[in-house]
């Protein structure tokens, strides 16, 4: 079987949210009750789920999550992102400084203004090129829950959350105090 079918299938009778951020920023996206959450990591040619997922998105699994050392690359992710596009609720790019930008035009134009979300730190200066690429969603990421929420609750489905770390961190460039 199809290796990404079976990740379009994961959580497929909930709101499927696909977050594409950095794992550092996981905490974010705790809530209470804690939301059904998988990690898709690249393997074989797709993105899988990784083990251990799916389970709950809990502030201890999060902070696992800030340790994970994914191998990343924009190519993979933009074509995994267009395979995927119009079979997922929402799709959420964080923007970490530009970095985002690249993998939310990679979303299919017809479905940014109403399915495509941009979540950033505190500003987003980027968000007027964001803009003429049809993103109208933009929101903090301590906010993104709000919306999955109530998104879901039009609908009558539970939210479940898909995450792909988007930044690669290795031992060379991760330092703990």
């Amino acid at each position: 079987m199809n290796k990404t079918k079976l990740t379009i299938d994961l959580f497929e009778k909930d709101y499927r949210v696909l977050i594409l951020d950095n794992e550092v920023t996981v905490n974010a996206f705790v809530g209470d009750p804690p939301l059904r959450w998988a990690r898709l990591i690249f393997q074989g040619k797709s993105y899988v789920p990784d083990q251990g997922s799916p389970t709950l998105l809990t502030n201890t699994k999060a902070d696992q999550e800030k340790l994970n050392w994914d191998r990343v690359s924009n190519k993979d992710l933009k074509t995994f992102i267009k395979e995927i596009g119009n079979r997922i609720d929402l799709s959420v790019f964080g923007n970490n400084a530009g970095q985002g930008y690249p993998l939310a035009l990679a979303l299919s134009r017809n479905i940014r203004s109403k399915r495509g979300v941009v979540i950033y730190g505190n500003t987003l200066p980027e968000k007027e090129a964001y803009e003429k690429h049809g993103y109208n969603i933009f929101c903090r990421r301590d906010d993104l829950l709000q919306i999955v929420r109530q998104r879901a609750l039009a609908v009558n489905l539970s939210p479940s959350l898909i995450f792909i770390n988007t930044i690669e961190h290795n031992q060379q460039n991760f330092h703990t105090p």
